[in-house]
Protein backbone atom coordinates (compact mmCIF):
# COMPACT_ATOMS: atom_id res chain seq x y z
CA UNK A 1 0.00 0.00 0.00
CA UNK A 2 2.84 2.01 0.94
CA UNK A 3 4.69 1.36 -2.26
CA UNK A 4 1.45 2.47 -4.38
CA UNK A 5 1.21 6.13 -2.91
CA UNK A 6 4.87 6.62 -3.62
CA UNK A 7 4.51 7.45 -7.32
CA UNK A 8 1.39 9.11 -6.99
CA UNK A 9 2.81 11.54 -4.70
CA UNK A 10 5.99 12.41 -6.69
CA UNK A 11 3.91 12.85 -9.64
CA UNK A 12 2.16 15.35 -7.78
CA UNK A 13 5.38 16.92 -6.45
CA UNK A 14 6.73 17.21 -10.38
CA UNK A 15 3.14 19.02 -11.45
CA UNK A 16 3.21 21.62 -8.64
CA UNK A 17 6.73 21.96 -9.87
CA UNK A 18 6.35 22.47 -13.80
CA UNK A 19 3.05 24.97 -12.79
CA UNK A 20 4.93 27.20 -10.60
CA UNK A 21 7.77 27.43 -13.33
CA UNK A 22 5.08 28.19 -15.92
CA UNK A 23 3.65 30.22 -13.31
CA UNK A 24 6.71 32.33 -12.88
CA UNK A 25 7.39 32.77 -16.58
CA UNK A 26 4.36 33.83 -17.62
CA UNK A 27 4.32 36.79 -15.08
CA UNK A 28 7.50 37.46 -15.89
CA UNK A 29 6.81 37.98 -19.61
CA UNK A 30 2.70 38.76 -19.94
CA UNK A 31 1.06 41.96 -18.03
CA UNK A 32 -2.29 43.34 -18.39
CA UNK A 33 -3.08 46.08 -20.55
CA UNK A 34 -6.16 48.10 -20.78
CA UNK A 35 -6.88 49.89 -24.31
CA UNK A 36 -9.37 52.38 -25.41
CA UNK A 37 -10.47 52.11 -28.13
CA UNK A 38 -13.01 54.97 -29.80
CA UNK A 39 -15.65 53.55 -32.17
CA UNK A 40 -18.48 55.41 -34.26
CA UNK A 41 -21.33 57.12 -32.38
CA UNK A 42 -24.18 54.91 -32.52
CA UNK A 43 -27.87 55.90 -33.72
CA UNK A 44 -29.16 57.30 -30.27
CA UNK A 45 -26.05 59.39 -29.57
CA UNK A 46 -26.21 60.69 -33.32
CA UNK A 47 -29.64 61.97 -32.49
CA UNK A 48 -29.67 62.91 -28.87
CA UNK A 49 -26.10 65.37 -28.63
CA UNK A 50 -26.98 65.29 -24.94
CA UNK A 51 -26.73 61.59 -24.28
CA UNK A 52 -23.68 61.59 -22.30
CA UNK A 53 -25.15 64.10 -19.95
CA UNK A 54 -27.76 62.68 -19.64
CA UNK A 55 -26.23 59.18 -18.41
CA UNK A 56 -23.53 61.15 -16.24
CA UNK A 57 -26.37 63.00 -14.67
CA UNK A 58 -27.76 59.16 -13.88
CA UNK A 59 -24.47 57.89 -12.06
CA UNK A 60 -24.95 61.21 -10.18
CA UNK A 61 -28.68 59.82 -8.59
CA UNK A 62 -30.43 62.47 -10.58
CA UNK A 63 -33.79 61.02 -12.67
CA UNK A 64 -33.21 61.99 -16.24
CA UNK A 65 -35.33 62.41 -19.03
CA UNK A 66 -33.95 63.28 -22.79
CA UNK A 67 -36.95 64.87 -25.16
CA UNK A 68 -37.29 67.26 -28.35
CA UNK A 69 -40.00 68.99 -29.42
CA UNK A 70 -41.35 71.94 -27.53
CA UNK A 71 -43.78 70.20 -25.21
CA UNK A 72 -41.50 70.58 -21.90
CA UNK A 73 -41.30 74.81 -23.36
CA UNK A 74 -45.69 74.53 -23.70
CA UNK A 75 -46.14 72.60 -20.84
CA UNK A 76 -43.50 72.27 -17.88
CA UNK A 77 -43.29 69.25 -16.24
CA UNK A 78 -45.32 68.75 -12.76
CA UNK A 79 -42.69 68.80 -10.42
CA UNK A 80 -39.72 70.98 -9.87
CA UNK A 81 -36.50 69.75 -11.49
CA UNK A 82 -33.54 70.73 -13.95
CA UNK A 83 -34.57 71.53 -17.25
CA UNK A 84 -31.77 72.23 -19.54
CA UNK A 85 -32.93 73.30 -23.05
CA UNK A 86 -30.20 73.54 -25.60
CA UNK A 87 -31.73 75.83 -28.00
CA UNK A 88 -34.68 77.57 -27.22
CA UNK A 89 -35.66 78.29 -30.65
CA UNK A 90 -38.25 80.50 -32.20
CA UNK A 91 -39.94 82.90 -30.12
CA UNK A 92 -42.81 81.26 -27.21
CA UNK A 93 -46.41 83.37 -27.14
CA UNK A 94 -46.41 85.42 -23.95
CA UNK A 95 -48.46 82.84 -22.36
CA UNK A 96 -46.63 80.57 -22.31
CA UNK A 97 -43.24 82.26 -20.70
CA UNK A 98 -45.67 82.90 -18.24
CA UNK A 99 -46.10 79.29 -17.09
CA UNK A 100 -42.34 78.58 -17.47
CA UNK A 101 -41.90 81.35 -15.36
CA UNK A 102 -44.33 79.93 -12.72
CA UNK A 103 -43.08 76.59 -13.19
CA UNK A 104 -39.45 78.36 -11.96
CA UNK A 105 -41.34 80.45 -9.47
CA UNK A 106 -42.30 76.84 -7.70
CA UNK A 107 -39.10 75.30 -7.48
CA UNK A 108 -37.57 74.69 -10.78
CA UNK A 109 -34.13 75.48 -12.28
CA UNK A 110 -34.32 76.81 -16.12
CA UNK A 111 -31.23 76.40 -17.97
CA UNK A 112 -30.92 77.79 -21.13
CA UNK A 113 -29.48 78.95 -24.23
CA UNK A 114 -30.62 81.13 -26.94
CA UNK A 115 -29.05 79.10 -29.82
CA UNK A 116 -29.48 80.29 -33.26
CA UNK A 117 -32.70 81.21 -33.52
CA UNK A 118 -32.35 84.81 -31.36
CA UNK A 119 -29.27 86.68 -33.73
CA UNK A 120 -27.89 89.77 -32.67
CA UNK A 121 -30.38 92.63 -32.65
CA UNK A 122 -33.63 90.71 -31.99
CA UNK A 123 -35.66 89.62 -29.16
CA UNK A 124 -36.84 86.86 -27.45
CA UNK A 125 -39.98 87.08 -24.80
CA UNK A 126 -38.67 85.24 -22.43
CA UNK A 127 -34.87 86.99 -22.81
CA UNK A 128 -37.35 90.52 -22.43
CA UNK A 129 -38.28 89.28 -19.43
CA UNK A 130 -34.99 89.53 -17.89
CA UNK A 131 -33.16 92.82 -19.63
CA UNK A 132 -30.99 89.49 -21.61
CA UNK A 133 -29.54 90.03 -25.04
CA UNK A 134 -27.04 88.24 -27.11
CA UNK A 135 -23.69 90.49 -28.68
CA UNK A 136 -21.62 88.85 -31.16
CA UNK A 137 -17.81 90.23 -32.64
CA UNK A 138 -14.58 88.60 -33.23
CA UNK A 139 -12.12 87.19 -29.80
CA UNK A 140 -10.40 90.13 -28.67
CA UNK A 141 -7.91 88.28 -26.57
CA UNK A 142 -9.48 88.69 -23.71
CA UNK A 143 -7.29 87.22 -20.70
CA UNK A 144 -8.42 83.64 -19.19
CA UNK A 145 -11.05 83.34 -21.68
CA UNK A 146 -11.68 80.17 -20.58
CA UNK A 147 -11.70 80.48 -17.20
CA UNK A 148 -15.04 80.88 -15.19
CA UNK A 149 -16.44 81.61 -11.86
CA UNK A 150 -19.80 80.34 -10.89
CA UNK A 151 -21.50 83.08 -9.49
CA UNK A 152 -23.20 81.35 -6.31
CA UNK A 153 -19.65 79.92 -5.61
CA UNK A 154 -16.09 80.58 -5.35
CA UNK A 155 -14.99 78.13 -7.53
CA UNK A 156 -13.40 78.45 -10.85
CA UNK A 157 -13.82 76.52 -13.90
CA UNK A 158 -11.90 76.08 -17.11
CA UNK A 159 -15.27 75.81 -20.02
CA UNK A 160 -14.73 76.19 -23.93
CA UNK A 161 -17.26 78.71 -24.19
CA UNK A 162 -17.67 79.93 -27.55
CA UNK A 163 -15.55 83.25 -27.31
CA UNK A 164 -17.11 85.23 -30.22
CA UNK A 165 -20.54 85.46 -28.47
CA UNK A 166 -21.63 86.26 -25.60
CA UNK A 167 -24.54 88.24 -23.19
CA UNK A 168 -25.80 92.21 -22.86
CA UNK A 169 -27.00 92.85 -19.85
CA UNK A 170 -30.00 95.91 -19.57
CA UNK A 171 -31.71 94.85 -16.32
CA UNK A 172 -33.02 95.75 -12.67
CA UNK A 173 -32.94 92.53 -11.28
CA UNK A 174 -30.23 91.44 -9.16
CA UNK A 175 -28.30 88.64 -11.69
CA UNK A 176 -24.87 87.13 -11.49
CA UNK A 177 -22.76 87.11 -14.04
CA UNK A 178 -19.61 84.90 -15.17
CA UNK A 179 -16.62 85.31 -16.44
CA UNK A 180 -17.19 89.64 -16.00
CA UNK A 181 -19.50 91.92 -16.54
CA UNK A 182 -18.60 93.29 -19.64
CA UNK A 183 -18.12 89.88 -21.33
CA UNK A 184 -20.53 87.39 -19.62
CA UNK A 185 -21.19 84.24 -20.69
CA UNK A 186 -23.26 82.70 -17.81
CA UNK A 187 -25.89 84.53 -16.07
CA UNK A 188 -28.05 83.76 -13.33
CA UNK A 189 -31.43 85.10 -12.30
CA UNK A 190 -33.17 84.36 -8.83
CA UNK A 191 -37.25 83.90 -9.98
CA UNK A 192 -39.19 83.08 -6.56
CA UNK A 193 -38.33 79.84 -5.12
CA UNK A 194 -36.11 78.58 -8.24
CA UNK A 195 -33.54 80.63 -10.58
CA UNK A 196 -32.90 80.87 -14.07
CA UNK A 197 -30.01 80.44 -15.64
CA UNK A 198 -28.64 82.10 -19.50
CA UNK A 199 -25.31 79.84 -21.46
CA UNK A 200 -24.04 81.83 -24.19
CA UNK A 201 -23.60 78.87 -25.70
CA UNK A 202 -23.43 75.19 -24.76
CA UNK A 203 -21.55 73.07 -27.05
CA UNK A 204 -19.06 72.01 -23.66
CA UNK A 205 -22.36 69.56 -22.78
CA UNK A 206 -22.65 68.09 -26.21
CA UNK A 207 -21.70 64.00 -26.51
CA UNK A 208 -17.80 65.21 -28.10
CA UNK A 209 -16.66 67.50 -25.78
CA UNK A 210 -18.57 66.92 -22.25
CA UNK A 211 -15.30 64.62 -20.74
CA UNK A 212 -12.97 67.93 -21.23
CA UNK A 213 -11.85 70.33 -19.03
CA UNK A 214 -14.45 70.94 -16.39
CA UNK A 215 -17.61 70.64 -18.63
CA UNK A 216 -19.04 67.60 -16.66
CA UNK A 217 -17.98 69.60 -13.42
CA UNK A 218 -20.06 72.38 -14.63
CA UNK A 219 -23.18 69.81 -15.26
CA UNK A 220 -23.26 68.76 -11.42
CA UNK A 221 -22.74 72.03 -10.24
CA UNK A 222 -26.08 73.19 -12.27
CA UNK A 223 -27.62 69.86 -11.01
CA UNK A 224 -26.67 70.18 -7.22
CA UNK A 225 -29.65 70.42 -5.75
CA UNK A 226 -32.55 68.83 -7.57
CA UNK A 227 -33.42 65.54 -7.77
CA UNK A 228 -35.63 65.27 -11.68
CA UNK A 229 -33.75 66.34 -14.31
CA UNK A 230 -34.94 67.01 -18.25
CA UNK A 231 -32.59 67.46 -20.89
CA UNK A 232 -34.29 69.52 -24.29
CA UNK A 233 -32.02 68.41 -27.08
CA UNK A 234 -34.19 69.75 -29.73
CA UNK A 235 -36.85 72.68 -29.52
CA UNK A 236 -37.97 72.54 -32.97
CA UNK A 237 -41.13 71.67 -33.98
CA UNK A 238 -40.61 68.41 -36.07
CA UNK A 239 -42.02 68.25 -39.55
CA UNK A 240 -44.90 66.49 -40.93
CA UNK A 241 -43.36 63.37 -42.39
CA UNK A 242 -41.26 63.10 -39.07
CA UNK A 243 -44.49 62.92 -37.28
CA UNK A 244 -46.15 60.05 -39.44
CA UNK A 245 -43.30 57.99 -38.87
CA UNK A 246 -43.15 58.78 -35.34
CA UNK A 247 -46.81 58.00 -34.75
CA UNK A 248 -47.86 55.68 -38.02
CA UNK A 249 -44.73 53.97 -39.26
CA UNK A 250 -46.33 50.96 -41.02
CA UNK A 251 -48.68 53.34 -42.98
CA UNK A 252 -45.81 55.42 -43.88
CA UNK A 253 -44.07 52.31 -45.28
CA UNK A 254 -47.41 51.02 -46.91
CA UNK A 255 -47.64 54.49 -49.05
CA UNK A 256 -44.08 54.03 -49.91
CA UNK A 257 -44.32 50.69 -51.65
CA UNK A 258 -47.91 50.98 -53.20
CA UNK A 259 -46.06 54.47 -54.72
CA UNK A 260 -43.27 52.00 -55.79
CA UNK A 261 -45.69 49.20 -57.48
CA UNK A 262 -47.42 52.02 -59.14
CA UNK A 263 -45.10 53.92 -60.89
CA UNK A 264 -43.82 50.23 -61.89
CA UNK A 265 -47.00 49.35 -63.22
CA UNK A 266 -47.27 52.88 -65.68
CA UNK A 267 -43.85 51.44 -67.14
CA UNK A 268 -45.63 49.12 -69.11
CA UNK A 269 -47.71 48.96 -72.11
CA UNK A 270 -51.64 48.13 -72.54
CA UNK A 271 -51.17 47.39 -76.20
CA UNK A 272 -49.46 46.66 -79.00
CA UNK A 273 -46.95 49.37 -79.74
CA UNK A 274 -47.72 51.80 -82.76
CA UNK A 275 -45.47 52.21 -85.59
CA UNK A 276 -44.17 56.23 -86.08
CA UNK A 277 -46.26 57.87 -87.97
CA UNK A 278 -44.62 59.19 -91.37
CA UNK A 279 -44.54 63.09 -91.41
CA UNK A 280 -43.61 63.48 -94.50
CA UNK A 281 -46.41 65.53 -96.89
CA UNK A 282 -47.47 63.56 -99.90
CA UNK A 283 -48.45 64.57 -103.30
CA UNK A 284 -52.13 64.12 -104.59
CA UNK A 285 -50.40 61.70 -107.27
CA UNK A 286 -48.52 59.63 -104.70
CA UNK A 287 -52.01 59.57 -102.69
CA UNK A 288 -53.61 58.29 -105.50
CA UNK A 289 -51.26 55.95 -106.57
CA UNK A 290 -50.90 54.57 -103.05
CA UNK A 291 -54.95 54.08 -102.80
CA UNK A 292 -54.85 52.33 -105.94
CA UNK A 293 -52.03 49.88 -104.65
CA UNK A 294 -53.70 49.14 -101.68
CA UNK A 295 -57.34 48.59 -103.42
CA UNK A 296 -55.48 46.16 -106.01
CA UNK A 297 -53.90 43.86 -102.80
CA UNK A 298 -57.22 43.72 -100.75
CA UNK A 299 -60.04 43.28 -103.36
CA UNK A 300 -59.16 44.72 -107.05
CA UNK A 301 -62.88 43.64 -108.25
CA UNK A 302 -64.88 45.64 -105.49
CA UNK A 303 -61.98 48.22 -105.17
CA UNK A 304 -61.61 49.18 -109.13
CA UNK A 305 -64.00 47.38 -110.95
CA UNK A 306 -67.61 47.17 -109.60
CA UNK A 307 -67.66 50.92 -109.59
CA UNK A 308 -66.46 51.45 -112.69
CA UNK A 309 -69.51 49.17 -114.00
CA UNK A 310 -71.93 50.66 -111.53
CA UNK A 311 -71.02 54.53 -112.90
CA UNK A 312 -70.94 53.15 -116.76
CA UNK A 313 -74.61 51.10 -116.24
CA UNK A 314 -76.05 54.43 -114.23
CA UNK A 315 -75.27 56.68 -117.14
CA UNK A 316 -76.63 54.46 -119.76
CA UNK A 317 -80.00 53.81 -117.87
CA UNK A 318 -80.15 57.77 -117.59
CA UNK A 319 -79.57 58.43 -121.37
CA UNK A 320 -81.35 55.37 -122.75
CA UNK A 321 -84.81 54.84 -120.16
CA UNK A 322 -85.82 52.19 -122.53
CA UNK A 323 -83.17 49.73 -121.06
CA UNK A 324 -84.52 50.23 -117.58
CA UNK A 325 -87.22 47.27 -117.68
CA UNK A 326 -85.07 44.96 -119.95
CA UNK A 327 -83.28 42.17 -118.15
CA UNK A 328 -79.16 41.64 -118.68
CA UNK A 329 -79.46 39.74 -121.74
CA UNK A 330 -81.61 42.30 -123.49
CA UNK A 331 -79.69 45.34 -122.96
CA UNK A 332 -76.07 43.92 -123.51
CA UNK A 333 -78.26 43.22 -127.29
CA UNK A 334 -79.59 46.43 -127.95
CA UNK A 335 -75.88 47.99 -126.82
CA UNK A 336 -74.86 46.34 -128.75
CA UNK A 337 -76.62 47.14 -131.83
CA UNK A 338 -75.77 50.59 -130.63
CA UNK A 339 -71.95 50.77 -129.92
CA UNK A 340 -71.28 47.64 -132.57
CA UNK A 341 -69.41 45.78 -129.82
CA UNK A 342 -70.11 41.89 -129.57
CA UNK A 343 -73.09 41.59 -126.74
CA UNK A 344 -70.65 38.76 -125.44
CA UNK A 345 -68.18 41.38 -124.61
CA UNK A 346 -70.96 43.79 -123.17
CA UNK A 347 -71.51 41.23 -120.69
CA UNK A 348 -68.02 40.44 -119.48
CA UNK A 349 -67.46 44.25 -119.08
CA UNK A 350 -71.14 44.73 -117.21
CA UNK A 351 -72.35 41.63 -115.20
CA UNK A 352 -69.86 38.54 -115.77
CA UNK A 353 -67.36 37.58 -112.37
CA UNK A 354 -63.78 38.98 -112.09
CA UNK A 355 -60.81 36.62 -113.94
CA UNK A 356 -57.37 36.73 -113.95
CA UNK A 357 -55.53 40.05 -114.66
CA UNK A 358 -55.61 39.78 -118.59
CA UNK A 359 -59.45 39.56 -117.97
CA UNK A 360 -59.16 42.45 -115.57
CA UNK A 361 -58.14 44.69 -118.15
CA UNK A 362 -60.02 43.79 -121.16
CA UNK A 363 -62.82 44.90 -118.71
CA UNK A 364 -61.47 47.70 -118.57
CA UNK A 365 -60.74 48.36 -122.07
CA UNK A 366 -64.72 47.56 -122.51
CA UNK A 367 -66.30 49.72 -119.92
CA UNK A 368 -64.18 52.60 -121.53
CA UNK A 369 -65.46 52.04 -125.00
CA UNK A 370 -69.12 52.18 -123.29
CA UNK A 371 -68.21 55.44 -122.05
CA UNK A 372 -66.44 56.72 -124.74
CA UNK A 373 -69.75 55.95 -126.93
CA UNK A 374 -72.02 57.72 -124.46
CA UNK A 375 -70.17 60.99 -124.23
CA UNK A 376 -68.17 61.00 -127.17
CA UNK A 377 -67.14 64.68 -126.12
CA UNK A 378 -64.86 63.30 -122.90
CA UNK A 379 -62.87 60.67 -124.65
CA UNK A 380 -62.45 60.81 -128.55
CA UNK A 381 -60.42 57.58 -128.61
CA UNK A 382 -61.72 53.74 -127.59
CA UNK A 383 -59.78 51.24 -126.29
CA UNK A 384 -58.10 49.98 -129.34
CA UNK A 385 -56.27 53.44 -130.26
CA UNK A 386 -58.66 54.33 -133.17
CA UNK A 387 -60.83 56.65 -133.64
CA UNK A 388 -64.98 56.81 -132.48
CA UNK A 389 -67.11 58.45 -134.35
Amino acid sequence: MRNNRLPIALGLIVLILIGGIFAHWFTNNFEYVSEQVRGNMGKEARRNPLLAAEYYLSRLGISVQSHSGRQLLVEPPPQSGLLLVRDLGPPLPESRVVSLLAWVERGGHLVVTPGNAVEEGSRHPLLEHFGVGIETDEFDEREQAGSVMLPWSEVILQIDFDLDRWFSVDSETPYFASPDDAYPHLLRFSWGAGKVTFLSDNNFLTNTQIGEKDHALLLAYLADDVDDAWLLYDSQVPSLLTLLWRNAPYLMISLVLFGIVAIRQLQYTTGPLLTPRMTKHRDLLEHLQASAGFAWRYNPSVGLLEASRREVEKRWLASHPVLQPLDQKARCNWLAKQTGMTAESIHRALYSEQGDTGQLIKTTTNLQRLFAVLHPERNEYNGSGSRLR
